[in-house]
């Protein structure tokens, strides 16, 4: 194993490392629509998110730029270098759900943990490539390339923060980059993957309303309903769900009932760890009034997308995933959205596929959105760098792996790729309830993104 270069630094900033770290996870920037305005595209939270980190930048010596607030970048090195090595990382996260014991904004210390929404996905693993940034800047150094650190505020939505930043405000795209949303060694491939919303009437039905889900990317762990009919009827159902204990049932009297269901939160990409709650919700219910739709909403919940026709598999990313993550029923329609994980190796036409699948059946497709998949062969930049950093580091032999979780790679493909920051042995935490991330952690990090970035910068 070397020595880091910039080791010194960190160990010297561990304290300022840290407490920034804090500053920003105490900030609640889940995507606010209530709150959108000018320079807030995501609501008030995501732009203070992104204000307080490019505040921070600029007080550490670095040139800033705030794009409207749908995102924004730092950078320093030679101004008139054509070339560019980035890092970027995101500040949104998503919604708290259900189920903390702590405080989720507080950004609280025990042993070696940090606790808060957005510790670990993505605030955490940014600030240490912030930091790491900060230590090259601070060394000296001569570099040949502009280092640039790229902050987007819609990455657990609709990534809008990314078309932005490229497409409207024709930021140009790096020549080698990575983004610390993943895990290491390295992850040279990427699931394709797609966010699918369709709708179809349900016809004469005891359920008024149907609610679950919080973003197409979590596995909904929690679900609710309302049914309005006979008394007799509304009686035999609520005395029949009360014996179990994941459902709680209120009469909310005038012949109408709620019930709510309990699942398991997971992220999207691997829907198959969760329990989705919507699911849970629609069987038990079916077993009491078997209506039709009530099956299908079952059936279209395949966590291998066979619901929706389109499961598969290839040999470099494995299964396509799907996760419906939103469900509702809302007069008389019901909505479901669908956001699928699909082999690096195939092409677009398994959007054509799940959505035949759904309008051959009496489906209206409302909204689609579509990433490509991303494939950097292992022997190519900036593969090849990231991998001899981190195994100078560690000692580590593992080989780069893929995945089906999606990051900021693919909007920089094929010069970019996901590096760290979770590693074999992590707790699973990523959009579930609290979420954390290693001080010890926070710290190597910074150290090896020091060295990317500076062994990025001289190639």
């Amino acid at each position: 194993m070397t020595l880091s270069l910039f080791s010194g630094w960190v160990d010297a900033h561990k304290d300022q490392i840290i407490a920034e770290t804090q500053a920003v996870l105490r900030i609640p920037s889940v995507n606010d629509p209530e709150s959108i305005g000018p320079g807030a595209p995501f609501g008030k939270p995501c732009a203070d998110a992104l204000e307080h980190t490019l505040a921070l930048c600029t007080s550490l010596g670095m040139r800033t730029e705030n794009f409207g607030g749908y995102a924004g970048h730092a950078e320093f090195g030679p101004e008139d270098a054509p070339e560019i090595v980035a890092m970027l990382g995101h500040l949104d996260v998503v919604p708290l759900g259900s189920g903390w014991t702590r405080e989720p904004w507080g950004a609280e210390i025990d042993g070696d943990w940090v606790y808060a929404r957005g510790a670990s996905d993505d605030k955490g693993p940014t600030f240490a490539a912030l930091f790491g940034a900060k230590a090259v800047l601070d060394s000296g150094l001569p570099l040949t390339r502009k280092v640039r650190l790229i902050f987007g505020c819609d990455e657990e939505s609709g990534w809008e923060c990314m078309r932005h930043y490229f497409d409207v405000a024709k930021q140009a795209r790096p020549d080698l980059a990575f983004t610390p949303d993943a895990g290491f060694p390295v992850c040279y491939a990427e699931k394709g993957s797609f966010t699918l919303t369709a709708t179809r009437p349900i016809g004469d039905s005891l359920v008024a309303v149907f609610s679950s889900g919080l973003r197409p990317n979590m596995v909904p762990d929690e679900a609710e309903v309302v049914l309005i009919g006979s008394a007799d009827r509304l009686g035999y159902i609520a005395k029949t769900l009360k014996r179990k204990r994941t459902f709680k049932v209120t009469d909310e009297g005038d012949k109408a009932l709620r019930i709510w269901a309990k699942g398991k939160a997971s992220h999207g990409a691997s829907p198959q760890k969760g329990i989705n709650a919507a699911k849970k919700l629609a069987e038990a219910l079916f077993d009491l009034f078997p209506e039709p739709w009530l099956s299908e909403l079952v059936e279209r919940c395949a966590t291998d997308g066979s619901g929706i026709g389109i499961a598969g598999k290839d040999e470099i990313t494995g299964p396509l995933t799907c996760n419906v993550g939103i469900v509702s029923v809302l007069d008389g329609t019901l909505s479901m959205t669908f956001n699928v994980r699909y082999p690096a190796t195939w092409d677009d036409s398994v959007l054509a596929r799940a959505q035949a699948s759904l309008t051959d059946t009496g489906w209206t497709i409302a909204e689609l959105h579509h990433t490509p998949p991303l494939y950097v062969p292992q022997d190519a930049e900036p593969v090849k760098t990231l991998l001899k950093v981190y195994r100078g580091h560690t000692g580590d032999r593992t080989k780069p792996y893929t995945m089906g979780g999606r990051t900021y790679a693919t909007t920089v493909a094929p010069n970019g790729v996901a590096f760290g920051a979770g590693m074999k042995g992590d707790p699973d935490v990523a959009h579930r309830p609290d979420e954390k991330f290693s001080i010890e952690r926070l710290l190597f990090c910074a150290k090896v993104y020091a060295d990317a970035l500076y062994q990025l910068a001289i190639v």
